[in-house]
């Protein structure tokens, strides 16, 4: 039972092939036990019986014939029932061999003779014999007969039907734990899916009543999310104009103010204003479309450095070309908002790391701000969540661009981790996708 437990995998189709295979072996080996009981077991003691009995009348019989005849006895006897009757000893054979109807036998004899008997084996040119010393009126006869007399095998015939048991257990009970965790199998990658970002196709309605119905609650779930970000999208689209119409009055009338309004509050309204048009790009740029896209083979290095070039405060230093497919876009969104955040919240050098040697590339942005609590690493993670609640900008940020890397790292099988770097400040590292897992879904 461990043995099958650590073999078979912990998925419902392991523990549905695991409880099928037990069910039908339990029930096999019950059919087996039942059909020994009561069909071989009497029949190879009738057997038994039947064998012991012409033995010993055989044995008796040539006792009482003449001399002259005994000769031609033994060979008819020999030729009609394969039994030999002899006054030597056979040489017995010291080798071990297993043969339960042996013991069927020796239980007839004993109960014919009342007595226990016990059965030597020979081997004479090759083929294998069984005898017995019986006592008679002139002394002791030994009797005996081939293997080749029952014309029974009983270890190959057991072999064979556990051989087709065990590959007609499999093979049923996989067709059938097949049918049974199929449509689950396909649910839970159609939900694997969503939760990266795509839109998975609607599965199909089918099979039992049960599954059907759920496949048809997750084919509606799955539509009114598709509808639910499209109506996101379009909301932040809408507000977006709607916002950008008064800002654009605004800064128009900003420089149409009269030449002897003061310097300084014109300013302070442009900035004002300039920063109010780039929370709403951020808010836009957030509810577009955050899902996977095509991988290409990209130069890494390059890539970085691309993103690296005109930033003050930051070490990089390129390294040896590094070409690995990835979706380039939703790349540079990361590293430049993982970037960005490094240089808000450190007033120190930020330095960019690449690791292409392992057969996974890794990415970090190391600063030395104030770094991120253990506590507050998956809530950094959410929109709009700062660590700073002052909602001064210049401090706190807007609170997406970590949301957004989350959710574009989960879209396109990246991992993102956040961790304490040593002597102060966060390390923020992308992990870039297997290679081998690619996946072809539409969006």
């Amino acid at each position: 039972m461990r043995i099958l437990t650590r073999l078979i995998p912990a998925t419902l189709f392991g523990r549905a092939l695991l409880t099928l295979i037990l069910t039908f072996g339990l029930f096999a080996v019950a059919t087996f036990t039942i059909i020994a009981v009561y069909a071989l077991i009497p029949v190879a003691q009738r057997s038994a019986a039947d064998l012991a009995s012409i033995m010993v009348l055989s044995a008796r019989t040539l006792q009482q014939l003449p001399p002259s005849l005994r000769d031609d006895y033994r060979a008819r006897l020999e030729h009609e029932y394969q039994i030999r009757l002899s006054e030597e000893q056979p040489l017995a054979d010291q080798t071990h061999y297993f043969f339960p109807y042996l013991h069927q036998f020796k239980l007839a004899l004993a109960e014919r003779l009342g007595k226990p008997i016990e059965v030597i084996s020979s081997v004479a040119n090759g083929e294998r014999w069984f005898w017995v010393e019986l006592e008679v009126d002139k002394g002791s006869l030994w009797t005996g007969f081939p293997r080749t007399r029952l014309g029974t095998r009983p270890l190959a015939g057991l072999s064979i039907i556990f051989g087709v048991a065990v590959l007609m257990i499999l093979v049923t009970t996989t067709i059938l734990a097949g049918r049974i965790t199929q449509p689950l199998k396909r649910l839970s990658k159609a939900a694997e899916q969503v939760a990266h970002g795509f839109s998975p196709n609607a599965l199909p309605e089918t099979g039992p009543a049960e599954l059907a119905n759920l496949a048809r609650q997750f084919n509606t779930a799955s539509h009114q999310i598709r509808e639910l970000l499209a109506n996101r999208t379009l909301l932040l689209t809408g507000i977006s104009h709607d916002l950008r119409t008064p800002l654009t009055r605004l800064r128009l009338a900003i420089e149409m103010l009269p030449e002897n309004t003061p310097q300084t509050l014109a300013t302070r309204m442009e900035r004002d204003i300039e920063e109010m048009n780039a929370l709403i790009t951020q808010a836009v740029e957030f509810g577009k479309n955050l899902g996977a896209g095509r991988r290409d083979n990209v130069n890494l290095s390059r890539l970085v450095e691309d993103l690296a070039a005109g930033r003050p405060r930051i070490i990089w230093q390129r390294g040896p070309t590094c070409v690995y497919p990835v979706n380039a876009l939703a790349l540079r969104r990361i590293l430049g908002n993982l970037i960005e955040n490094a240089l808000r919240y450190s007033q120190d050098l930020v330095e960019i790391h690449l690791d292409c040697k392992a057969s996974k590339p890794m990415i970090c942005v190391l600063d030395r701000g104030p770094g991120i609590p253990d506590s507050e690493r998956e809530a950094v993670l959410r929109p709009y969540y700062r660590l700073e609640s002052s909602r001064n900008r210049r401090t706190g940020g807007s609170g997406l661009g970590l949301a957004v890397v989350h959710q574009l790292a989960l879209a396109n099988q990246m991992r993102l981790h956040l961790g304490q770097r040593q002597g102060g400040g966060t390390i923020a590292s992308i992990h870039l996708p297997d290679s081998r897992d690619v996946h072809d879904h539409d969006s």
